[in-house]
């Protein structure tokens, strides 16, 4: 299949009549470890400046303190971070969390063949995250009972662009 699309852990690929919507779920391994690695960085160097004497703090406490909160953040961002490179590794024939747009078929089904949903109900549309304060954009396809995030960018043009592709694929 080729890859017409890919970004923070959403993937999109095109095969004839196929289109596989790929989500490896490493989008908030990825925030997560980031923010944490920002948390330990800045508790690294607070801890810097106490040992050094540029704060004032009468004791050398708050600086084990802060030492140890950027190792203990350093340590689960490490992890995190060794997951997320596990699932960006991942076989396409291995990422579970994949649906199908069946053109041929008319509908949006699961790998092994459950339907989802028809074609001819599925609208796509490029939203706001505001899990991110509008940081991110989404792109969802929703149909009547349901909604799946199938594409997250950092770009609105990007997400519109998506967006749009999809709709070019699911109109007949």
């Amino acid at each position: 299949m080729r890859q017409i699309y890919g970004e923070c852990g959403f993937e999109i690929f095109r095969e004839n009549d196929e289109v596989l919507l790929v989500n490896r779920r490493t989008w908030r391994l990825g925030y997560g470890a980031g923010m944490l690695g920002l948390l330990g960085a800045m508790a690294a160097v607070v801890g810097v400046l106490v040992l050094v004497g540029a704060a004032d703090v009468r004791s050398d406490l708050p600086a084990i303190v802060l030492f140890a909160l950027a190792v203990a953040c350093g340590l689960v961002a490490g992890a995190m971070l060794s997951a997320y490179g596990r699932r960006r590794r991942l076989p396409l024939d291995e990422v579970a969390d994949a649906v199908v747009v069946d053109r041929a078929a008319g509908v949006l089904r699961e790998r092994c063949g459950n339907v989802i949903a028809p074609l001819d109900s599925l609208k796509a549309a490029a939203r706001i995250d505001w899990w991110t304060r509008g940081w991110m954009r989404l792109v969802v396809l929703a149909w009547p009972g349901g909604r799946r995030t199938v594409y997250r960018s950092g770009s609105r043009q990007r997400a519109r662009v998506v967006a749009e592709s999809l709709r070019d694929i699911l109109s007949p």
